[in-house]
């Protein structure tokens, strides 16, 4: 989960304006996220209040959802990108799992495509590692098991692996 944290502040005109403290750190999952909302807050606007609005200024919310979808569109491929290739590299690095998971179900429910996890992207594909927790009765102390796709991609060509593995 992301979070950006700020603070409301006023300007010497006594405007508010949004203050980001010293130490942040310029991330593109941020721009995409005002990108987002700001192309969700005016398509709104333009749903909900365009009858009270005239020509010139829904035609200038129009341009201007637009302008704001063709952003967050370009960012969202490169965001695309980036993750995809920090799944590539997690299944390079040796992990012990790529995944966790809470449920076997979960496993077999994966797609062959475009698994979104921690900020990663994976594909089904020979050696991705799942790790799937349990929570054993009566202590509900979590143990874990650690599935591998070996020698295929489908749910039969998952292999639990030894504790030690």
């Amino acid at each position: 989960m992301y979070r950006i944290e700020y603070e409301i502040g006023l300007n010497e005109e006594g405007r508010p304006y949004i203050g980001l403290p010293d130490n942040y750190e310029q991330r593109p999952e941020d721009r995409f996220f005002a990108l987002e909302i700001a192309r969700y807050i005016l398509g709104d606007l333009l749903v909900r209040r365009t009858p009270e609005l005239d020509e010139e200024t829904v035609d200038a919310m129009v341009n201007a959802e637009a302008l704001l979808g063709q952003l967050g569109d370009n960012v969202a491929e490169i965001l695309y990108g980036v993750m995809r290739n920090m799944g590539e590299t997690h299944l390079l690095v040796g992990a012990p799992y790529h995944i966790g998971l809470k449920k076997y179900e979960e496993l077999e429910a994966l797609p062959d495509k475009d698994i979104l996890y921690d900020g990663r992207i994976y594909d089904r594909v020979e050696g991705l590692r799942v790790r799937i927790t349990n929570y054993d009765e009566p202590s509900y102390v979590p143990s874990y098991d650690v599935y591998e796709l070996i020698d295929g991609i489908t749910n039969e060509h998952w292999v639990k692996l030894q504790k030690d593995d």
